[in-house]
């Protein structure tokens, strides 16, 4: 022990270079961690918006479609990196369920909009399906 003016003190003793190793080394793999699970958070986000792309593509042909003129119609396109096909064949009819029957006569079709684009492993693949009436075109 020494003396420190008139007072008696334990000796002052710094860190080891063993316990600042180990002390960066935790931080280190703290560090790592957290840019993992930051970098996954940026992943997920950037794969949910394209998820919502890809749904707002489908729902707007929808929408833009109430009707299909031709039987087993099938048209496609593309848009930004999108990839999109719209199919349409005979929506089955039950005559026991009302709601099944055609519209106003009309027989009806089931319309359904697939949108694909590429994925970080494979492409990624959304299928929208509807029921709409088939009307001859109106020329």
């Amino acid at each position: 022990m020494r003396a420190r003016g008139n007072v008696w003190a334990e000796p002052v003793r710094g860190f080891s270079l063993l316990e600042m190793l180990v002390a960066l080394v935790i931080l280190s793999l703290s560090l790592g961690a957290l840019y993992q699970g930051a970098t996954r958070a940026i992943q997920n986000t950037s794969v949910a918006d394209q998820y919502t792309r890809a749904v707002m593509l489908a729902e707007s042909m929808i929408a833009t479609s109430n009707y299909v003129t031709v039987e087993r119609a099938s048209i496609s396109g593309e848009f930004e990196i999108y990839t999109w096909e719209a199919k349409s064949w005979p929506a089955d009819i039950s005559d026991n369920n009302e709601a099944d029957a055609p519209v106003n006569g009309q027989p009806l079709q089931y319309l359904s909009i697939t949108v694909t684009w590429p994925g970080s492993k494979s492409d990624r693949q959304l299928e929208l399906l509807t029921v709409v009436p088939l009307q001859e075109a109106v020329e």
